[in-house]
């Protein structure tokens, strides 16, 4: 280890650069530019935005990003070719921004470089560089943004502004980046409001708090497909794939909402219990009886140590009194109540959203606190 800390910045960059060229040229040549499956639903998105003016239905606008930039492409009458180049151009800003933040993490250099090269790998998270769905853009996003925030060393009006924009960005690009609004919150009060008095603490937190709740309320009623009951009455553990088709439960008959899934939760409280476990063995699990058993036991060897390595970094990190830590751990948190709420990706993708914060939170048990 101490020989590859004599390594300079640059020579890490050229030897993760390599890498990320062979990895997005490999999976890029394997798949090709995928314009079917998910990608076929904003597609028509786009051109129903290119002739009327709007979207179809206001669901969509939480995936508005990605629309935007396949009607931007229609409408020039472009190839794709230029939704995958940006894609890749704001994947490798994330990953320069990932290094910059497992740098500044991790403390020392052969973790950084270490944990950069896990996030470069992880082939189930990059090969959506060249999918015409929103993963690669939500993604890249959410590094950028946790790398601005995490190593922002003080909060100005400036560095606010810039960040509810980075949010508000996150939330039209995928319904989940609302979540990370909430880990901001906790974030910030941890790291930035221990001198304030408990009285402003306490205003900012409930206004922060309260704001964070009506627009989670405000998106689960956008209503289209989003229908948050339909997965506890068809038991769904993998997003559209039933168990029954009319499960007896007690729910609003308008359940969209808090209010709903708080009614359902209350009144239907073994069977939440049920499918709440269910689903949190999926989201961590990560296996599937429809992958082959070399996938299922690559997904074992690749990811479950992480899950072990994470804790003993979190217990370092705690000990440390390091606030970047309860941030990682909020946003994966509130991605596994999220799924537990609603069901899990068929592919993995909530889990994968936050499998570069497991990264650098595994590589943390590595670090030396004596130095």
């Amino acid at each position: 280890m101490n020989y590859f800390n004599n390594f300079n910045k640059k020579t890490q960059i050229i030897l993760l650069s390599i890498m990320w060229v062979v990895v997005q040229v490999a999976l890029t040549w394997k798949f090709g530019i995928v314009t079917n499956f998910e990608a076929s639903k904003y597609i028509d998105e786009a051109n129903h935005l290119i002739q009327y003016g709007n979207l179809d239905t206001a669901n969509h606008y939480l995936y508005l990003t990605e629309i935007v930039l396949i009607a931007i492409i229609l409408k020039l009458r472009l190839s794709f070719t230029v939704i995958v180049f940006t894609q890749l151009l704001l994947n490798i800003l994330a990953t320069l921004m990932f290094y910059k933040l497992a740098e500044y993490f991790l403390r020392q250099s052969f973790l950084a470089f270490c944990a950069t090269f896990f996030f470069i790998i992880n082939v189930n998270y990059q090969v959506y560089n060249s999918f015409l769905f929103t993963e690669s853009v939500f993604y890249s996003l959410t590094i950028i943004y946790s790398s601005y925030l995490l190593r922002l060393e003080r909060i100005t009006l400036k560095n606010i502004f810039f960040l509810l924009i980075l949010l508000a960005l996150l939330s039209i690009t995928r319904p989940t980046g609302i979540l990370f609004f909430g880990a901001t919150i906790i974030y910030v009060f941890f790291r930035f409001m221990k001198n304030i008095s408990f009285i402003n603490k306490a205003v900012i937190f409930i206004v922060s708090f309260s704001a964070f709740l009506i627009i989670i309320n405000a998106m689960l009623q956008a209503g289209g497909s989003l229908d948050f009951m339909l997965p506890f009455r068809r038991e769904n553990i993998i997003c559209g794939v039933n168990t029954v088709y009319n499960a007896n439960i007690n729910a609003l008959e308008k359940g969209n909402s808090l209010k709903g899934l708080l009614y359902f939760i209350s009144n239907n409280y073994h069977e939440f219990a049920k499918m709440a476990a269910l689903k949190t063995k999926a989201f961590f699990g990560m296996l599937r009886s429809y992958y082959s058993l070399p996938h299922n036991i690559y997904l074992s060897i690749f990811f479950y140590p992480f899950y072990v390595l994470a804790l003993m970094g979190i217990w370092k990190k705690i000990k440390a009194k390091d606030a970047s830590m309860v941030y990682f751990v909020i946003i994966i948190l509130l991605y596994w109540i999220t799924t537990m709420l609603t069901c899990d990706d068929w592919h993995n993708r909530f889990i994968l959203t936050v499998t570069p914060f497991l990264f650098l939170l595994g590589f943390a048990a590595f670090i030396n606190q004596k130095k």
